[in-house]
C-alpha cells in the first residue's frame, strides 16, 4: 500500500493541520499512558524544522457538546513538556478574532485546538464544517492511526479540502508494520485474541485465520468457543448469537489446517470482586462461577506455541487484567511473546489492555511494534478499509 508522505511536501512557511489522536487515558486528572502523544513528536519536530505552523486536531473521549472533563488542556500541558515549547490553545476556533491570532503567531509555531468532538458537525459529514476548518490550514498531515478507521469530518472529509496532504510518521510507521502483516508474514504465524466479546472480534479472526498457522483464543471470548463445543461455562461471559459464527471459524481452521488452541483451565470466581484466584481445569467450573483469568496449564500450552513463532500478533487480554488476581495469565502471555522475539519473531500488539501489560513490566522495548491503534489496529487486521487511510493513498 503506498501512501503519501512527508518527504514528498515543502512545508517552509506552510500552515500544516495535523490530525492526531490523542484520545489517552486519564485517571484523576493524570494521564496514565502518554503513549499516542509521544508518539506523534517526531512528526511535530520535522514540521517544525521546516519552518511550519502546526494546527492540532484531536478528540479525547465521547464528549455531549463542550465538557471540562473532556478537554485537551491536559493533553496540551504534557506535549509541551515532551517538545520543551510553548503550545498556543484555543478554545473555540468558531470566536472572532482566533483566525488572526494564529496568523499572527511567527512561523514556526504550535497551535492545538479544543477537542474537535466538542463541535457535534465533527461526527457527522458535515461539509461546512470541513471548509471552516480547512480555512486554518495550506496542508493536511494525518498522524493518528487511532481514528483512521472513522469517517470523522476531520479524519476524512478536511482531508479531502487539500491538494497537499500526507500521512505521519506515526502513521506511516504503522501501515508499514500492518500491511506485513496482511501479506507475506513468516510462518509459523500466531495470533493470540482475548478481550471479552467474539462479535468485536470475528471480523479479524475471519481475515487472519487466511494467513495463521495458530490462532490462541482467550479472555471472556473464549467461553462462547467452548459453549458451542459443548462445555459447561458456569456464569461465564457468552454470546448465544455467536454460536453460529463460532462453528463457523472451527469449521474454517479444519479446512485450512489452522490449529485453533483454547484455554484448558481457568481461574474462577464466584464473582469479579473476589479477592481468591483457584484454578480448575475447563470441564469443572461449576454452575456459580465465572472465568476470570487463563490458569497454568493453559498458559503453558499457549507459551508453547508462542517459542516456535516466526510472526506473531496479540490483540487483548487473557483474563480480567485489571484484577491483580487474574492478571496472571496476560502477564505470562507477554512475557512469553517478548522472549520469543528476543529469539528472532517479529511481533506487534495493540490494544489498551495489552498495552498496559507491557508497561506494566517494562517490556516495551521487547515487542517488534508497538501499535497506537486499537480498533484501527483491528479493522486494519480484518482486510477492511480505513477512511484516514484511503484518503492519503497516492493517486
Amino acid at each position: 500500500m503506498k501512501i503519501r508522505e512527508l518527504e514528498s511536501i515543502d512545508f517552509r512557511n506552510k500552515r500544516v493541520i495535523l490530525r492526531t489522536d490523542y484520545n489517552v487515558p486519564i485517571e484523576e486528572n493524570v494521564i496514565t499512558d502518554d503513549r499516542r502523544i509521544t508518539a506523534t513528536v517526531k512528526t511535530i519536530n520535522y514540521l517544525l524544522d521546516r519552518k511550519a505552523k502546526v494546527i492540532l486536531l484531536s478528540h479525547l473521549g465521547r464528549p455531549k457538546g463542550f465538557d471540562d472533563k473532556y478537554s485537551l488542556k491536559i493533553v496540551k500541558r504534557n506535549l509541551e513538556k515532551h517538545l520543551r515549547r510553548d503550545i498556543h490553545f484555543i478554545n473555540d476556533f468558531r470566536e472572532s478574532g482566533v483566525k488572526e491570532s494564529i496568523d499572527n503567531l511567527p512561523f514556526p509555531s504550535v497551535v492545538m485546538f479544543e477537542n474537535i468532538r466538542f463541535y457535534k458537525e465533527e461526527q457527522k459529514e458535515d461539509n461546512d464544517f470541513a471548509d471552516i476548518l480547512s480555512s486554518f490550514g495550506d496542508i493536511y498531515v494525518n498522524d493518528g492511526f487511532g481514528v483512521a478507521h472513522r469517517s470523522d469530518v476531520s479524519v476524512y472529509m478536511l482531508a479531502l479540502k487539500f491538494k497537499e496532504r500526507a500521512a505521519g510518521f506515526l502513521l506511516s510507521e504503522e501501515v508499514k508494520h500492518l500491511s506485513y502483516l496482511n501479506e507475506k508474514p513468516k510462518k509459523p504465524y500466531i495470533f493470540i485474541v482475548g478481550g471479552s466479546k467474539v462479535s468485536t472480534k470475528i471480523q479479524i479472526i475471519d481475515n487472519i485465520i487466511e494467513h495463521a498457522s495458530t490462532i490462541i483464543i482467550g479472555g471472556g471470548l473464549a467461553f462462547t468457543f467452548l459453549k458451542t463445543q459443548g462445555f459447561e461455562i458456569g456464569k461465564s461471559l457468552f454470546e448465544e448469537d455467536m454460536i453460529s459464527e463460532c462453528n463457523r471459524i472451527f469449521s474454517i481452521a479444519r479446512e485450512k489446517n489452522v490449529n485453533i488452541l483454547l484455554p484448558l483451565d481457568f481461574a474462577v470466581a464466584e464473582n469479579i470482586n473476589s479477592k481468591e484466584r483457584r484454578e480448575v481445569r475447563r470441564d469443572e467450573i461449576k454452575e456459580n462461577e465465572i472465568g476470570l483469568d487463563i490458569g497454568d496449564l493453559s498458559v503453558e500450552i499457549f507459551k508453547s506455541a508462542i517459542e516456535s513463532a516466526k510472526t506473531i500478533v496479540w490483540n487483548g487480554p487473557m483474563g480480567l487484567f485489571e484484577k491483580p488476581e487474574f492478571s496472571y495469565g496476560t502477564l505470562e502471555i507477554a512475557k512469553s511473546i517478548s522472549k520469543a522475539t528476543k529469539s528472532g519473531a517479529f511481533s506487534v500488539v495493540g490494544g489498551g489492555d495489552s498495552c498496559m501489560a507491557i508497561d506494566r513490566m517494562n517490556l516495551n522495548d521487547s515487542f517488534s511494534y508497538i501499535s497506537t491503534g486499537g480498533g484501527a489496529m483491528l479493522e486494519f487486521l480484518s482486510g477492511k478499509k480505513l477512511p484516514g487511510i484511503e484518503v492519503l493513498k497516492e493517486e
